[in-house]
């Protein structure tokens, strides 16, 4: 199984509007029928992570072809595809408008499980570094056993208190041992209302409620941080090591939406060599960044 980065080929100079010689028109029409060149290339960045380049015609160069042109274009790329038993592939934009089938990251990606179970990074972080954790409420919803590591037990030791909001019977055995070994009281309940006492709020899932919430909203589904009061929003997302940057070169990391290209490259590691999500972040050096987009 392999893995495979579809890039798109510079953008050929158009021919213009201009009258052309009999000669010049008959080369062009034979040209019609002739396929565009389809380049492959081997790249190993690390041990675990390999893959292929094809390089495709711009969309310009492809639609001058005919019938004929096209289907030999066409019938190179799916050879290329074939003979390298490449299951997977990512297109650059422009070649989206004559190519299809590329890899899905789905509707779970890897940053959206990363920043779940590592949400307690974030305490590290702007705009969250200076808070005086002691003096506030934090709620939470939509939260999962997964998700509540040690780690993040020990930021929410800091409080003064703990809002979970869901069905009282869920997780209660867990809460009751919080309590017992820092001493922070936990409400747990049904009612958004206790937003309205809270200062921070860590939405797990997708959740629309109607109460207004003037607090820190850390929002995992859109992947955003939202500080209504002051107005200001951060985004949550990979950021690619120099290493890692300067072994895949400038000129790819260019071509490709950087979250997209981060959950392929992941995706290789960990569907081709069997490695654990955090084992796959740490070979490629990704890190959880929060980003201040206001």
């Amino acid at each position: 199984m392999a893995y495979a980065l579809i890039l798109s080929s510079d953008k050929t100079q158009s021919p213009g509007n201009g009258s052309y010689s009999l000669l010049h028109s008959i080369i062009l029409w034979f040209r019609g029928f002739v396929p565009s060149q389809v380049r492959v290339e081997y790249r190993k960045i690390y041990e675990n992570l390999v893959f292929y380049t094809i390089t495709m015609p711009h969309p310009a160069e492809y639609f001058t072809k005919n019938k004929i042109g096209k289907r030999r274009t066409l019938k190179k790329f799916r050879r290329a595809i074939m003979l390298n038993n490449i299951e997977h592939f990512l297109l650059e934009n422009p070649l989206r408008e004559y190519l299809n089938g590329e890899w899905s990251m789905g509707n779970n990606s890897c940053l959206d499980e990363s920043i779940r179970t590592k949400a307690y990074l974030l305490f590290y972080k702007e705009p969250f570094r200076d808070f005086i954790l002691q003096d506030m409420t934090i709620a939470l919803s939509g939260v999962q056993k997964a998700y509540l590591n040690y780690k993040l037990m020990s930021v929410l030791s800091n409080f003064k208190l703990v809002n979970v909001i869901g069905p009282d019977n869920q997780l209660q055995d867990f809460w009751d041992n919080f309590m017992d070994e820092t001493g922070v009281p936990v409400c747990v309940t049904e009612d958004f209302d206790v937003l309205a006492r809270s200062d921070i709020w860590i939405s797990f899932e997708q959740t629309v409620v109607k109460n207004e919430f003037d607090g820190v909203k850390i929002e995992f589904a859109t992947k955003n941080i939202l500080c209504k009061k002051i107005k200001k929003q951060y985004n949550m997302k990979y950021m690619f090591q120099k290493k890692l940057m300067k072994k895949l070169g400038r000129g790819l990391l260019q071509r490709f939406e950087h979250h997209i290209l981060s959950e392929f490259l992941l995706n290789i590691i960990i569907q081709g060599h069997d490695l654990t999500l955090p084992e796959a972040e740490k070979l490629l050096g990704l890190n959880i960044s929060v980003i201040n987009v206001s």
